[in-house]
């Protein structure tokens, strides 16, 4: 158990236990008003007992008066005292069950009197007078009579009541003590629980373990807190294993794309070294295929490049609002001049603005008009339209389209799918993606219908628009 965990039980059982013995206590007092109401009235009674006797007789003095109290029954905690010119005359019962004792002195002296002894008297004395016991006073014919509380047999009784309540007392002090015990166990498990898990944590135990919390617990804000840093945690390590995983792939499939042509190259420069293809045309067809080579490989560079530059966080800047529909026809015009044997078929509205690097929305459009060109068959239809507060383009072909099982991953870098007999890097729809997400928009693939339907939808920077339509190339 912690130092605090162990200051809180101390001060915790403190309290509970003062409070269990404040509630003693005040039992007790509570019990002792009512023992010193009851001898109160027994102390009424008596008298009223005794001044209707002594209406009936004469008595001619105190020694007579208590002889006469002394035939009464007298309760066990009265005492009755007769007062005349010369003589006092003391009456009590020191117990219950033996007769009363009568005490003769002389008027003023008190020694006959019975006088409690201890400690404890006057505390005892002091209490029942605060609680209203009081003496009793009459007087017929020439007696003076005085009831009182037997102060013996008073300190008697109480004090046998003080062994069980110092009993109780101790009975409570333990009880403070399990229960503070108990108590705060339970009130700090969340942070003891928090506390074993950092330590595992920092003994190199790195399995997350979620701890219990009661939305009740005084704590639960601390366990609260700890079970979302352990998901954040966990969340983390995936990213990391999918980081990792990603890399390892990603490696692993830049090595297969490079050294496709870096074998290429490197053998036609063995050959060359060799002194073989001294005929001009061969010596030109293998420089132009090492040529061809080395583009492809410095292609294939700069957009890995390209990747891990929009990847770093610095990358991320501000996008002036830009007319989606004016530079997408833009862009796709010279591609339709530059393959006149494909049908294009352009649609796109004016005014429709989002916020995107024109140079990313070349990527992107170049991208995916590209793939239709090589990858689809037919017609290739472009078109950009508003949703809501969307900009989205579409690029459609009449092709084949791509198998659903392809379908998971064709954004992925280097992923091309059946179709590896066409020339690529694998790397253009990764661009697509990354450039759209840059510009907190979505691409999807549409192959519910013949041939491929790509959709990037781009967060709408103004509603304003106007609509025209391009005439059809072919």
């Amino acid at each position: 158990m912690t130092r605090l965990a162990r200051r809180m039980q101390t001060l915790a059982a403190i309290e509970i236990s003062l409070v269990l013995c404040a509630i003693i206590l005040a039992g007790a007092l509570l019990a002792f008003g009512a023992y010193i109401r009851t001898l109160s009235n027994e102390l009424r009674v008596t008298q009223t007992q005794l001044e209707r006797a002594l209406a009936k007789t004469t008595l001619p003095d105190a020694r007579a008066g208590g002889a006469f109290a002394a035939s009464l029954l007298l309760q066990g905690g009265s005492e009755i005292v007769f007062l005349d010119s010369n003589t006092r005359v003391t009456v009590y019962r020191e117990h219950r069950s033996e007769p009363p004792t009568v005490t003769v002195r002389r008027r003023g002296d008190l020694s006959g009197d019975p006088s409690p002894s201890g400690p404890l008297a006057r505390i005892i004395l002091g209490l029942a007078t605060a609680f209203g016991l009081a003496e009793l006073f009459a007087h017929i014919g020439n007696l003076y009579i005085i009831v009182r509380a037997n102060d013996v047999a008073l300190v008697a009784t109480v004090t046998s009541f003080l062994l069980p309540l110092v009993i109780a007392l101790a009975i409570a002090v333990a009880c403070g003590f399990l229960v503070a015990r108990v108590l705060t166990r339970q009130a700090v498990r969340p942070l003891d629980d928090v506390t074993a898990a950092l330590q595992r944590f920092a003994s190199g135990d790195l399995t997350p373990h979620v701890i219990a919390a009661d939305e009740g617990h005084e704590l639960a804000s601390l366990a609260s807190a700890y079970n979302g840093a352990i998901e954040q945690m966990e969340r983390a390590f995936a990213a990391r294993d999918r980081a990792n995983a990603s890399m390892r792939q990603f490696i692993a499939d830049a090595g297969h794309q490079l050294r496709t042509p870096l074998t290429v190259v490197q053998g036609f420069i063995a050959i060359l070294r060799r002194g073989g293809f001294e005929n001009p045309t061969d010596r030109e067809r293998i420089l132009d295929t090492m040529n061809d080579q080395s583009r492809i490989m410095g292609s294939l560079i700069d957009k890995l490049i390209l990747l891990e530059r929009w990847e770093s966080p610095e990358a991320s800047r501000p996008s002036e609002p830009i007319d989606v529909g004016r530079l997408v026809a833009d862009l796709v015009a010279p591609i339709a001049d530059a393959n006149p044997e494909r049908r294009f078929a352009i649609s796109t509205e004016s005014g429709i603005l989002a916020s995107i690097d024109p140079t990313e929305l070349g990527y992107v459009v170049t991208n995916l008009t590209e793939n239709a060109l090589k990858y689809g068959l037919g017609e290739i239809s472009v078109r950009v339209r508003h949703e809501d507060s969307t900009a989205v383009i579409e690029v459609a072909d009449q092709g084949p389209g791509i198998s659903a099982e392809d379908v998971p991953r064709v954004f992925d870098r280097f992923y091309r799918g059946a179709q590896r007999d066409v020339a690529g890097s694998g790397l253009g729809l990764a661009i697509v993606k990354r450039a759209v997400e840059r510009a907190h928009g979505r691409v999807t693939l549409d192959t519910s219908s013949r041939g491929s339907r790509f959709i990037v939808q781009l967060p709408q920077a103004n509603s304003e628009r106007v609509r025209f339509e391009l005439t059809e190339r072919s």
